[in-house]
């Protein structure tokens, strides 16, 4: 269980660096420019880059907080609607709101 929270607080991080780094427009951080792997540093290809690396990490965040729900909700004997306080239904809806006169 310890494990799965290092690794979701891993992936949040890594998801708020990655999304920091695009910029607007996705202009990125200007990492390379020169084209000198073949357009993957380019302005084009890193943009292309870090959006692929930010959806994989959403997607794994989003993954690992199922799993991390599923694992936390093996142990107990509720699930998470049955864990939620009741509303009290001993007060009286029917009655009309007061309205204040005013002084």
């Amino acid at each position: 269980m310890l494990t799965l929270i290092i690794i979701q607080l891993f992936l949040a991080v890594l998801l708020v660096i990655l999304v920091l780094l695009q910029g607007s427009d996705n202009e990125g951080l200007g990492l390379g420019g020169g084209g000198g792997l073949g357009g993957m540093m380019s302005a084009r290809g890193s943009a292309n880059l870090l959006s692929r690396l930010t959806a994989l990490t959403a997607t794994l965040f989003m993954v690992m907080s199922v799993v991390l729900t599923i694992v936390a909700s093996a142990g107990s004997e509720r699930n998470v609607l049955e864990s939620l306080p009741e509303i009290n239904s001993d007060t009286d809806i029917s009655e009309e709101p007061v309205i204040p006169e005013n002084n």
